[in-house]
């Protein structure tokens, strides 16, 4: 009986010490990972979701420093605020591989001068009937040559 004693309190003391090795070691449920994967992947959902606004903010801004260096470069080259967005276009559209705006923006200008005010001039004696100075008599003999009456 003894022995039988030692023997169940030897199981017993087996069984606590297996007992307190599995409390040790946490065992996790099948929702337990389900839970936990979940969280994960939402967190770096949300990570993505924000660098990617992060990424779309600094392009827009990229963008819009591109588009103030361009307009100061018309503006230095002479071009009129009014015209700034057609030239812009069509700059724009003369880009390439090898060609950047300001290149291409220089082509443009050179092949219509007329967006820049340097290609015309305006020439001006100063006088209200265009600067012929005379008292009319010419215009006279102009109307007379050509048969009209005034």
């Amino acid at each position: 009986m003894e022995n039988n004693q030692n023997t169940t309190t030897t199981q017993q003391e087996g069984t606590q010490q297996t007992d307190q090795g599995q409390q040790s070691e946490k065992l996790f449920t099948q929702a337990d990972v389900d839970r936990i994967v979940g969280n994960r992947l939402a967190r770096m959902k949300q990570d993505l979701e924000t660098s990617d606004t992060y990424r779309r903010e600094r392009d827009e801004a990229r963008r819009e420093l591109e588009n103030y260096k361009n307009s100061a470069f018309l503006k230095e080259k002479g071009v009129k605020a009014d015209d700034m967005d057609y030239v812009s276009f069509k700059a724009s559209q003369l880009i390439d591989d090898k060609t950047d705006f300001r290149q291409a923006a220089e082509k443009f200008l050179k092949d219509n001068p007329r967006f820049t005010g340097v290609g015309y001039r305006v020439v001006s004696t100063g006088k209200v009937d265009g600067g012929s100075g005379n008292s009319g008599a010419e215009d006279a003999a102009i109307r007379k040559a050509m048969g009209l009456k005034g």
